[in-house]
């Protein structure tokens, strides 16, 4: 699992987390740009080894999305509900190495885990989060649709401003 812990330590360090400020984030971090939407300034599909990231929202304030693990669904299975319920079972199993990795990191003793709902809206099978410098910080196991993969992911976001999911689609 890819630690993005010093990501998300520069991300909260940012006035604004915008498009290109994001970018230029995980361009110095050694992330690389995959995917450009002609009607923005910033690429918003980046990958490093296994995980993705992709910067989501029209802008200027924006939230990252960091994909550490992830495990496809396959329809094959005899029995896909139990299936499901295994791979839910190992991300969930996965999140708490995750959370100690964050806390342990660059941001580590300046996130304040929270009991507040910020997810924001979103589904999460389990999570964690916290507070930071403005920021949102979220870990947590989702499943989005039966055609998308289970995530463990680590979400950035500024808690004063909503930004929005542009229904992105997931590499």
């Amino acid at each position: 699992m890819v630690d993005v812990s010093a990501e998300v330590g520069q991300l909260a360090e940012l006035d604004e987390l915008t498009g290109p400020a994001a970018a230029a984030v995980l361009d110095a971090a050694g992330w690389t740009g995959e995917r450009r939407n002609p009607a923005k300034e910033w690429a918003t599909t980046w990958r490093r080894a296994d995980a993705h990231a992709w910067i989501q929202g029209p802008g200027p304030v924006v939230q990252l999305e960091f994909t550490v693990w992830h495990r496809d669904v396959d329809e094959e299975w005899s029995d896909p509900d139990t299936y499901i319920d295994e791979l839910y079972d190992a991300a969930t199993a996965e999140l708490p190495g995750l959370v100690a990795q964050l806390e342990a990191g660059v941001p580590g003793d300046r996130l304040r885990r929270v009991d507040d709902d910020l997810t924001d809206g979103a589904d999460y099978i389990d999570h964690t989060a916290w507070r930071i410098s403005g920021k949102v910080v979220l870990a947590g196991v989702k499943h989005d649709d039966t055609d998308a993969p289970v995530q463990l992911v680590v979400v950035v976001r500024d808690s004063s401003a909503e930004a929005e999911d542009d229904g992105g689609e997931w590499l």
